[in-house]
Formats: C-alpha cells, structure tokens, sequence
C-alpha cells in the first residue's frame, strides 16, 4: 500500500511551493509545512467468526503561517493538487489575520540534521499488510484462549490491526525531515463465566514491530487477569496497602500527563504549577518522558515544530525538576523546548508527552507483593478520567485479588479508593525492576501503602 502514496519528491516539490508562496505575502513572517499519509489495515473476530475488516490510506498537508506579531493559522488539505494547495493557503492566511498576536509564537530556529530514526519502521509490516496474516494471527489467539480455560464463554472480539505513517516537516528558515512509522496491535476481549458468576475482561498490546508483538502472551495474559477478578467482592472499609502490577502503575502514570504540560501549567490548570523545585514524591520516585527510546510507541525523530526528540526528567527522586513544552511555552519561562510539541495537520502547536514512565527500582513483581501479609493486588483502576489534575483529586474504582500471606487468595471488585494524588505518590514505598511500557506510558510495579478504601 506504501506505492499508491504519493511519492516523496512531489510531496516535497509542493510543499517548496507552498512555503515560496507564502513567503511573497507582505505580511507574512515564517510558515511551515506538516504532511502526513498512512495506510492500514485491521481484521477482528467475534468467537471464530470473522467480524470486520477495514482497509484504507489517508493523506493531510496542513500548512501553517506565522505574521510579525506571531499571529498564526492553520490550514488543512487532503489533496495536493495546486487549486487544493492554494485554497488551504488563501484559508490559512484568513485564520493568521484573524487570530490575536502572540510574542512567543515563531519556528524553530535550530536547523537539525534528522538522521536519527530510533528504529521506529518495522519494513514488514508495511512490505507484507494484507488480511490473510491478522486472519492467521487472529485464529491461532482465538484457539489459544479456548485451550487456557474451560470458563472463558466467549470470546468477544480478537481484533489485530497494523498500519504505516510517514511524516514530512519542512520550514520557511530551511528545516526539512522525513519520518517513517509503523505499528502493530493485537487485542484480546473475552466473558468467563463459572456458575452464577461472570466476568468481561480482556489485554492487548501494541509494537512497532511484528517480531516484538507476543500473541501467546497476550492471549494469556487476557485470560489470566479475567480469571483473577471472577466472582469478586468487596472487602471492609478500611486502609490496605495496594500492589500495582505495571500495567496498573502505568494507568496510573498516565493521570500525571496534563499536570506536566507547560500549557496546562500556565493557566493553572495544573496542580504543578506553583511546585518547580519542590519535592511532591518520595526519593525512590523519579519520572521520565523520553521521546528518544528505541522502537518506543510514543518515540519520534522530531516533534510537530520540527524540534529534535529528547529526553526529559519530570521528578528527580521526588523533585519537580522540569514540565514538558513547546517552543511557545518555552520562551514564556525563558528555556529550550523539551520537544514535545504535538500537533496533526489541521492543528496549531500544542503540548503532549511522548514515552512517559516511572524509572525502575529494585525488586521483582512476586517479590513486592510475596513480602505483603495482607494487601490488594489490584488489576484494574476504574474512572481515571474523573482525575481532577487541578487539585489533584481522585476518585477510582479497583479491581483486582486480595493478597494473604504473599499470595493471592481470592477475587475482588466493588471498592473505591478516593483522596488526592500527592497523597497516593507520597504512599509509594516500594518500586520494582520490571519496567514496562504499554503504550507509551510504562511503570514497573508499584507498593502503596496504607490506602484508605472503601467497600463493604
């Protein structure tokens, strides 16, 4: 499907145009060009029966323009034809004029040189997308999952999907660079079911490599944190201290994205924003974002501004150290952007992470909660999207098994633990070694202690 996008030297040659156009306006400063085309293709089945496939490409040249007082417009096409090409610039042009002025506003003025791909393209996937290898893959998870356990009733979706996207960032001040992305997903949703109780429950992954995508794992994986939570119940009100498998931490990690982006912090729509310097977490925490990590799903070559991939430390042993921004943000607290400008086509520049994880610490999951004499070994926080990241308050449902003795001794639902989010980080005692990332959020497992939690 790659062959039938449009070949990267007309791609270039009409973004050169546009750029030149823009540039003989007389009231137009600096301009840039984002063009992005993908193809993918995703197959999925319900209980052995194929139940959709889709298949499809799509391509967007967004142009953006810049005036003296840093009023900006965006415009987008998904044509490049010359009428498309200066319909999207005579638009672009009416939303600068049309914008306030903003000091701050302008291009990266580093020209990089972009050879550095942190091994983002897998050329398999894009050599090899076709149906028949996701209706393989899809067939072999599909028995698996039957074969695991004789309670799993159905088999809701087993959905595998891969795509390809290409990225070009070309600039009025002569920065140019190409980007080559691919990515693979496999997701896994089944019922178990054993007498009057039931349970839906489900895992997935995604990879930027065929070869990194672990089916068997995943089918396990699936079928082993349903089994876990089957049947449950809620214990007493009470405080118990909660172990968080990665998948668990990382959910949780991913709450503490917006609190750390410069936008957010200069509106005050973060509860960071008078702590720069101050410790917020114990010293065995530290947060990182990492735009730069091998074959990571939130790695890039360069951000939406054209600003290089970097890494960033958010809290070093418990200290703010640093927020996350784009150029814009950057130059209101007088620093370099941290490159994580996120933006598509049609977009302005705005702020997001790229790979976001807590460092790992010492200590096998099994050890972490194995040393626990009661606990709750949660597999699931419910509600993250009620996280207040002004105040930092919280309210979330867990599921999960209860923990006697150091090992886990029956399934558990239904309890609610609800405070503020300083509180939680400051109860984190223990942080183990085992670092993963899903998505481009990753932990490794976590011990909170003494957790105020509701329930029976």
């Amino acid at each position: 499907m790659k062959e039938s996008l449009p070949q990267r030297e007309l791609v270039e040659e009409v973004a050169y145009r546009a750029v030149k156009r823009l540039l003989d306006q007389k009231d137009i400063a600096e301009a840039d060009i984002l063009y992005r085309a993908n193809a993918s293709c995703s197959i999925s089945f319900m209980d052995g029966r194929l139940d959709e496939k889709i298949k499809g490409q799509n391509l967007s040249m967004g142009v953006r323009v810049i005036d003296a007082e840093g009023r900006q417009g965006v415009a987008c096409s998904n044509h490049l034809s010359k009428d498309a090409v200066n319909r999207v610039i005579e638009w672009a042009i009416f939303n600068c004029k049309n914008n306030d002025p903003n000091p701050h506003i302008g291009l990266n003025l580093e020209i990089l040189d972009f050879t550095e791909d942190h091994d983002l393209f897998d050329p398999l996937v894009i050599d090899g997308m076709s149906f028949s290898r996701g209706e393989k893959i899809c067939s072999v998870v599909t028995a698996e999952v039957r074969e695991l356990d004789e309670r799993v009733s159905s088999i809701r979706e087993v959905f595998y999907g891969e795509g390809y996207e290409e990225t070009l960032y070309l600039s009025s001040v002569g920065a140019i660079g190409w980007q080559d992305e691919s990515v693979v997903r496999l997701d896994v949703a089944l019922i178990m079911e054993d007498g009057d109780k039931i349970e839906m429950g489900g895992f997935g992954e995604e990879q930027r490599y065929l070869s990194d995508l672990k089916y068997s794992d995943i089918a396990k994986n699936a079928v082993h944190r349903t089994s876990m939570t089957l049947g449950g119940k809620p214990l007493k009100t009470g405080k118990y201290t909660l172990f968080l498998d990665s998948l668990t931490a990382a959910s949780l990690v991913s709450m503490l994205e917006d609190s750390f982006l410069a936008d957010n912090v200069h509106k005050g729509k973060s509860w960071l924003s008078d702590k720069r310097e101050r410790m917020i977490a114990p010293s065995h925490i530290s947060l990182v974002d990492d735009a730069t990590i091998k074959r990571g799903m939130g790695s890039y070559v360069f951000d939406g501004e054209g600003v290089a991939a970097q890494r960033t430390t958010l809290l070093s042993e418990g200290v703010v150290t640093s927020f996350l921004y784009n150029l814009e943000h950057a130059r209101i607290d007088g620093v370099s952007s941290t490159g994580n400008c996120v933006r598509s086509p049609a977009s302005i520049p705005y702020v997001g992470a790229s790979n976001l994880f807590i460092t790992p610490g010492i200590g096998k999951a099994g050890d972490l909660y194995g040393d626990l004499n009661t606990g709750i070994y949660v597999t699931e926080l419910m509600g993250l999207h009620t996280f207040d990241p002004v105040s930092g308050d919280l309210s979330l449902g867990i599921k999960g098994a209860y923990i006697r003795n150091g090992s886990i001794d029956g399934p558990l639902s239904g309890m609610t633990v609800a405070g503020n989010i300083y509180d939680i980080l400051n109860r984190i005692v223990r942080v183990g070694e085992d670092l993963k990332f899903y998505g481009s959020v990753g932990s490794p497992s976590l011990v909170i202690d003494d957790v105020s939690t509701a329930g029976d």
